[in-house]
């Protein structure tokens, strides 16, 4: 029985197909990547880690800003707080705050260890946030580290 010139050719793709196949399921490195591990002075070396959230708030016109670092930030209740020492510079009672309350209306509070709010921001435009209360303090903060997905 003799096979047509197509079939024949349909044969030898496959071959060639299943040996390419073969050739890069078996293939393994036998040599290390040529990788340059030291920092130099002109790459800051990272020394925060990147799971960590982080929010900054800021004055009007972003002149002056601090850090905020809630603990499990997005879980709801009340979440301890880590502020900057700095934040003392936009608003001085925010530098009691101790505590992140997310609210079910999507406000958020800062607090202290009473549960008084100092500072409460409402949801602006993407992932920032503007004061609401007290009315005499305009602040924003906004997300950074923070991944919306």
């Amino acid at each position: 029985m003799l096979l047509g010139k197509t079939t024949c050719l349909g044969f030898v793709t496959a071959a060639a197909v299943v040996a390419m196949f073969l050739d890069f399921a078996t293939f393994t490195s036998g040599e290390d990547a040529d990788v340059d591990t030291q920092t130099t002075a002109s790459v800051p070396a990272d020394t925060g880690s990147h799971d960590v959230p982080r929010f900054v708030i800021s004055s009007p016109g972003g002149g002056a800003s601090c850090k905020a670092f809630p603990v499990e930030n997005g879980t709801p209740g009340h979440n301890a707080l880590t502020i900057d020492s700095s934040c003392r510079n936009l608003y001085q009672p925010l530098a009691n705050a101790r505590t992140w309350h997310n609210n079910e209306d999507g406000t958020i509070d800062l607090a202290d260890n009473l549960g008084r709010t100092i500072v409460e921001f409402s949801p602006s435009d993407g992932l920032a946030y503007i004061s609401v209360e007290p009315r005499s303090v305009i602040l924003s903060m906004s997300t950074e580290g923070v991944n919306a997905f």
